[in-house]
């Protein structure tokens, strides 16, 4: 007979104001872009890396070097970063860490992005 269980990963989430701080001390992480184009979006935060939310698991060796690694999609309610974040996790990537304000917040905000 078939069951259910349930499975639970917390996530450590980053503010904005972390997230600058990191900017400004230039510290050893790589932020994850996993919106790209999709929607119609045309901007990223400047300097994130920007992978596709269906390529991050398979692109994470390029995010291994860094301390620490951010991941963030559209805004507080998308689910695409927590989803990239948990699988990342449970592949054993250290220090993964959602922002889950995303480009929207940034962008309410007037920080810095650049065009896709």
């Amino acid at each position: 007979m078939s069951y259910h269980i349930a499975f639970n990963i917390e996530l450590e989430c980053v503010d904005r104001d972390e997230l600058l701080d990191r900017f400004e001390q230039k510290a050893d992480f790589v932020l994850v872009d996993t919106i790209g184009t999709y929607g119609g979006n045309r901007y990223r935060i400047r300097g994130a890396k920007t992978i596709p939310y269906t390529e991050v698991v398979d692109r994470r060796k390029e995010l291994l070097k860094y301390k620490e690694i951010i991941i963030y999609c559209k805004e507080k309610t998308c689910v695409a970063s927590k989803k990239v974040a948990s699988a990342l996790k449970m592949l054993n990537a250290p220090n993964v860490k959602v922002y889950e304000g995303g480009i929207v917040e940034w962008m309410e905000n007037g920080l810095p992005v650049e065009e896709l």
